[in-house]
């Protein structure tokens, strides 16, 4: 009898154990399937990571369940007793390749990014920008520029220009088609929402960044981004003296920045209604001009620098670069400069060859090598934009026909006509009424001067 009942209560205990586990099991799988499990504890660490700047919004459907988030963060948001260039460094991910990493820096150097004009209009490798946002998108992800007026505190050298970039990756579909075009609105929108929080936290006195709706691809051929734009709209073959007449063809960079903007025109040799015309050798059938204000104008300046193209190349041009301490010593330099050039005659500080390599009018020709690619003559000048000191470049390219190991002789005339063209652009670009310096409100324009570039 003893053992009937030893059996029974096994059979009981068995039950139970059984009947437990079911239930164990059923509360996991739905606490598991619901916010439990990493899952809250993730989101929960998304909403706090990276001192709270993140945007819960759009980074919410990256957060995985598999595993506990890992979090890496540093830089004086987080300690504001040290003094970093970061700002703020800090990365997120959650395995399998989603995950999100920023980086903000109070900038006293140059933008470590491509500004010079052709690197704006051609980004290439599926650039993608955010009209309205100081930037664009690559395969590092996205960078921006933005405001502080009253300084970035963290720096032994004041500064009021922050610097972001922010890169969100998606796992396996990171890269395919118009996943691409989520990953860079997601990229923009995150470095936008750090950028307003840090100069909200800072007190910067600037207005906080729009949040960007949508995106550009500015490699793509269908709608032709950057083709035609009215701003680039004053490129014309039939009303800018100086340049070969006929068809052109236009493009602008597409971030329609306040800070930054650049055009090139070209003659359009498969236009119909220039069927049939050939250039003659020196006809200006290339045209450019770009403008870039505060920081972004002194990286542009020093990257042609490097390469010595820029005017006066090997002379003290420290009074002529932008500042690094905002509008108001900006606005000391140009009383500087103003009173420095008094001494100068009006037609050496109006002069296209006042400051440049020569305008060709002491020299009775110019050799060109088959070598130089895109001879042009560039003229420089100096605005102020928006309250910023603003750089303004923009070149004249001649049709040079040269055989490789040929060299071409560019005459007195025809160097002389380059020259005055590129001033007729300048004042043309910085007139003309749906331009950029227009709608930035240049003012006291002085011109720097020429630089050859095919030397």
């Amino acid at each position: 009898m003893r053992g009937l009942w030893d059996r029974v209560r096994l059979r009981r205990t068995v039950l139970f154990v059984l009947i437990t586990a079911l239930v164990a099991s059923g509360v996991a799988l739905a606490t598991r399937g619901g916010d439990g499990g990493h899952l809250a504890a993730n989101r929960d660490q998304l909403r706090k990571a990276c001192d709270g700047t993140l945007p819960y919004g759009d980074l919410e459907r990256l957060v995985r369940d598999g595993r506990p988030g890992e979090l890496s963060q540093h830089g004086t948001m987080l300690a504001p007793g040290r003094q970093s260039r970061s700002l703020l460094d800090c990365s997120l991910n959650w395995g399998a390749g989603y995950g999100v990493t920023v980086h903000a820096e109070a900038l006293v150097s140059d933008v470590p990014e491509a500004v010079k004009t052709r690197e704006l209009l051609d980004t290439g490798g599926g650039a993608f920008v955010a009209p309205g946002t100081t930037g664009q998108y690559g395969k590092r992800g996205a960078w921006l520029v933005a405001d502080c007026l009253y300084g970035l505190s963290g720096r032994v050298r004041p500064t009021t220009d922050l610097y972001v970039t922010a890169r969100v990756t998606a796992g396996a579909d990171q890269g395919k088609g118009e996943t691409d075009r989520t990953a860079a609105l997601t990229g923009f929108r995150t470095a936008v929402h750090v950028a307003n929080a840090i100069t909200k936290a800072q007190h910067c006195g600037s207005a906080p960044l729009d949040l960007p709706t949508d995106v550009v691809n500015t490699d793509e051929t269908h709608g032709a981004p950057g083709r035609d734009l009215r701003t680039c709209g004053w490129i014309s073959g039939s009303s800018l003296p100086g340049v070969r007449s006929g068809t052109w063809t236009t493009v602008g960079d597409l971030q329609e920045s306040t800070r930054l903007s650049a055009c090139a025109g070209a003659w359009d040799a498969d236009a119909e209604r220039n069927e049939g015309e050939r250039p003659k050798q020196w006809q200006i059938t290339g045209v450019e001009a770009a403008s870039w204000s505060g920081i972004l104008g002194r990286s542009a300046y020093d990257a042609y620098e490097r390469e010595g193209h820029v005017p006066g190349w090997g002379a003290d041009e420290e009074s002529r670069r932008p500042s690094e301490a905002g509008p108001e010593a900006d606005a000391k330099t140009d009383a500087k400069t103003d009173s420095d050039s008094d001494s100068e005659s009006d037609s050496e500080s109006d002069s296209p060859s006042g400051s440049g390599t020569g305008s060709g009018a002491d020299r009775r020709e110019d050799r060109i090598s088959s070598d130089v690619s895109h001879p042009q003559l560039a003229l420089w000048a100096r605005s102020v934009c928006g309250g910023r000191a603003t750089y303004h470049r923009v070149s004249v390219l001649p049709e040079v026909r040269l055989a490789d190991g040929e060299t071409a002789v560019l005459g007195a005339e025809d160097r002389a006509k380059l020259s005055r063209t590129a001033r007729t652009v300048l004042d043309r670009y910085l007139s003309a009424k749906d331009g950029w310096p227009k709608s930035a409100d240049c003012r006291d324009t002085k011109v720097l001067g020429e630089v050859e570039q095919w030397h």
